[in-house]
């Protein structure tokens, strides 16, 4: 399908760009295609599967052919091929054909070399036993160079596992390395004629899956409106589709940073706002459905706003307007939105959300039409950092407390990269674990290193290295049976059907690797146990033997990871934190320019957008292995997650519709100025007592006089005083609306502020907030809707 075929394919959501045409379709739901958007947003998963099931095959029949003609074994010659294709799929991922081509191609030196070397060695074992730990040394800490010398890196280590398997004599090495030159070449073949790269397709892609999700969240908010309000699967639905949607949107926006995309200058930064103001729009729709169902709202008023939203859905976007007109007439004439200021509210709210919606639609289509298919250089910087398709996690907390020494014991006065660290530990534990190994299966001793370097690879914490070695061991239970069913099944009487299973397995094992890392290992598994049934070496004990020695080199890689150079997780967690307000620091100074044009806007949004990339890694940071229901400081980290997220999505409704927004007269300028210098300050000593929590962190000062307890001083009496200035104008109302999300933001840091030792100042009464809103809200309604 061509770039923009894809893109003219009608899109049935809100916001859709091809309205008529989207009618028939959204009444029957989704299209199979959308699901599979939705589900593999930028389908990372579709073409790393897809790069192996194409690639794969034909590196395997170009070392089979090159086996033949010099009469080596077959089995030699297909895993030969097998390697550098399979290989080349896993770890070399780029955003032009041609720099995958040379990544690829490249990979023949540190094949050959490592080949070489371990054939030359087979008989000094002690020395090759040594150079096995150099090799996953120089793998790790290669990373840190850049991806080039990190592929040389892997195919070191990978060529010379290899190469330990052969019984081949030396004399054999000219053949082998033509079998790596073969399949390589194969690769650069299949790679470039199939999966050219295309960051166009990418963001494209990316948009329809989140517009396919906001469906989904439209959906979900129109049944938790139908059920229930004690009906709890319809609310855990609801909130688990605002999360894959809002997460959708964050990868949407990071795909606008990717060379190539076509989304350049003026045209990315509406392409960026026409996302958040999406997203804003629906996700509002879905706070006001699930406030009313939790509210007990009647059911009169639920019915009626689920049939707005569902008009929506069935006429796509663009008829957000008449849903807007229709829900305010029914609700003139409703007893029970008329009797209750409450449920009057959510009706206006709902009306002004639907009528931004069918904006948004619009915006579409003429932002659709001014893209280009290709662009030059990197076309937009958004605060989004993607990795591997997704929001980058913990790893920049990780390299943040490495470069400040941040690990604890004796070593915490170190400072090393990240790469150095993994490396140094990887060499430790495989030091410990080849003795072991050799004692309990000398010929397959590679298997308890193997356990070392997969628990290490892609891994920052105890955690995540725990989590990951679970999942070895149950992928390898469950690719065990499957593979021993397998394997008395066919036997070694098909080799084709084999060679169909191999390629199965591998590709359905990558497409699942992003999921589960189990789904991986049961892939893996399965064909291992093919190798090994046409070697000869097969038995149902095999798989025992494997699972005992991987989980060997897993479990030492732990217990070396708690001991050498460990990371302090305690201060990963604080540093989060403290990021976190720094992202919320600078949202505020951003916000002293409100009304000051298109680009006080756009610096909200980014600021925005910098918070929730922020509360990505504060999340990935914070998920246990385990969630206990203890007090302590388990329960304040609970608490803190929940604050800052709660604080994210308040100040994105924040940056919300900032176009709209004229600028601020210079009295009240002045009086928000000094509500960001007072709430700023006071999240900055937040900062500060979040540094200060950990253990011994508050030292007493030489002097012996007592470290002074932090204040938090709340800004709500200024932010009251100036919201009561406002009157119903239009401008008037959108700063009434961001007061009260500062407001919001206050109380909310105010309640952790006493968890790490701060003292609050007591404030005036606030203002009654819920009929604060209420009133500019009917008040902005009236503006927009006159005929209503």
């Amino acid at each position: 399908m061509s770039s923009r075929s894809e893109t003219e394919t009608s899109e049935r959501v809100p916001g859709s760009p091809n309205h008529r045409s989207d009618r028939s379709r959204l009444r029957h739901g989704l299209g199979a295609w959308d699901r599979v958007l939705m589900h593999d947003i930028g389908l990372v998963k579709m073409f790393a599967a897809g790069r192996v099931l194409f690639t794969l095959p034909a590196g395997m029949a170009a070392g089979y052919g090159v086996a033949l003609i010099f009469g080596l074994p077959a089995l030699v010659g297909i895993m030969l091929g097998a390697l550098p294709a399979f290989l080349s799929c896993f770890v070399v991922v780029d955003s032009t054909a041609s720099r995958v081509a040379a990544r690829s191609a490249a990979l023949y030196v540190p094949f050959a070399l490592a080949l070489f070397c371990s054939i030359a060695l087979r008989e000094f074992r002690v020395l090759e036993l040594v150079l096995i730990i150099l090799l996953l040394f120089i793998q790790f800490y290669a990373s840190r160079f850049g991806v080039w010398v990190g592929d040389f890196g892997a195919g070191l280590f990978a060529a010379y596992l290899v190469g330990l398997l052969l019984p081949l004599p030396l004399t054999s090495f000219p053949v082998l390395a033509l079998i790596f030159a073969v399949s390589l070449l194969a690769t650069v073949i299949v790679r470039s004629a199939i999966f050219h790269p295309n960051a166009y397709r990418s963001l494209m892609r990316s948009r329809r899956a989140f517009l396919a999700w906001g469906t989904r969240v439209l959906e979900a908010s129109a049944d938790v409106l139908d059920e229930s309000s004690r009906d709890k699967r319809a609310h855990v639905r609801l909130r688990r589709r605002r999360s894959q949607y809002h997460e959708a949107a964050l990868i949407a926006d990071g795909m606008l940073a990717v060379p190539g995309s076509g989304a350049t200058g003026e045209t990315a930064e509406r392409l960026h706002s026409l996302l958040f103001d999406t997203e804003q729009a629906i996700d509002g729709l879905a706070r006001v459905a699930h406030e009313l169902a939790s509210a007990g709202a009647p059911a009169e008023v639920r019915a009626g706003v689920a049939r707005a939203i569902r008009l929506v859905l069935e006429r796509s976007g663009g008829e957000g307007h008449a849903a807007a007109t229709r829900l305010l007439a029914w609700a003139d004439t409703s007893p029970e939105v008329v009797a209750d200021a409450r449920w009057a509210n959510a009706v206006h709210r709902t009306a002004i959300l639907l009528d931004d919606i069918a904006a948004t639609a619009d915006e579409w289509r003429s932002v659709r039409r001014s893209l280009p298919t290709s662009g030059e250089g990197v076309p937009f910087e958004s605060p989004v950092v993607l990795f591997m398709g997704r929001p980058a996690g913990a790893t920049p907390i990780l390299n943040a407390e490495l470069a400040d020494g941040g690990m604890s014991g004796p070593w915490r006065r170190l400072k090393v990269s990240p790469a150095l660290r993994t490396a140094i530990q990887a060499a430790v534990a495989v030091a410990i674990v080849e003795p072991i190994a050799l004692a309990l299966d000398g010929q397959r001793f590679y298997w308890g290193v193997i356990g070392v370097m997969v628990v290490l690879a892609g891994t920052n914490s105890i955690h995540d290295r725990v989590r990951k070695t679970v999942n070895r061991g149950i992928g390898t239970v469950i690719g065990g049976a499957i593979g021993i069913v397998l394997v008395h099944f066919v036997g070694v009487t098909h080799p084709w059907i084999t060679l169909v299973i191999v390629v199965v397995f591998l590709v359905a094992g990558m497409y699942g690797f992003t999921r589960s890392y189990a789904f991986w290992v049961i892939g893996l598994v399965v064909v291992l146990c093919q190798v090994y049934n046409y070697s000869g070496a097969f038995s149902d004990g095999l798989i025992v033997y494997r699972l005992v020695e991987n989980l060997l080199g897993a479990v030492i890689a732990v217990i070396v990871s708690a001991v050498i150079l460990p990371l302090a997780t305690g201060r990963m967690i604080r540093r989060a934190v403290i990021r976190q307000l720094a992202t919320v620091r600078r949202f505020l100074e951003a916000s002293r320019g409100m009304g000051s044009g298109p680009e006080s806007a756009a610096a909200l949004r980014r600021a925005s957008r910098a918070i929730d990339q922020a509360t990505y890694q504060l999340e990935s940071v914070m998920k246990p292995l385990v969630r206990f229901t203890s007090g302590g400081g388990s329960r304040r980290d609970d608490r803190t997650r929940t604050a800052l997220v709660g604080v994210a999505s308040t100040l994105r409704g924040a940056a919300y519709r900032g176009e709209r927004h004229r600028p601020l007269s210079d009295d009240r300028a002045t009086s928000l100025s000094e509500i960001v210098d007072v709430l700023g300050g006071s999240i900055s000593g937040l900062s500060e007592a979040v540094a200060a929590s950990g253990p011994g962190a508050r030292a007493t000062p030489a002097s012996g006089a007592p470290v002074p307890t932090p204040v938090w001083r709340s800004s709500a009496s200024l932010l009251t005083a100036l919201d009561e200035q406002l009157a119903d104008s239009g401008d008037d109302v959108l700063l009434s609306y961001r007061l009260h999300a500062l407001m919001r933001v206050d109380e909310a840091m105010a309640g952790l502020a006493p968890l790490y030792g701060m003292h609050v100042d007591a404030t005036a009464p606030r203002t009654d907030l819920v009929e604060r809103r209420a009133h500019i809200t009917a008040g902005h309604v009236r503006r927009r809707f006159p005929a209503a």
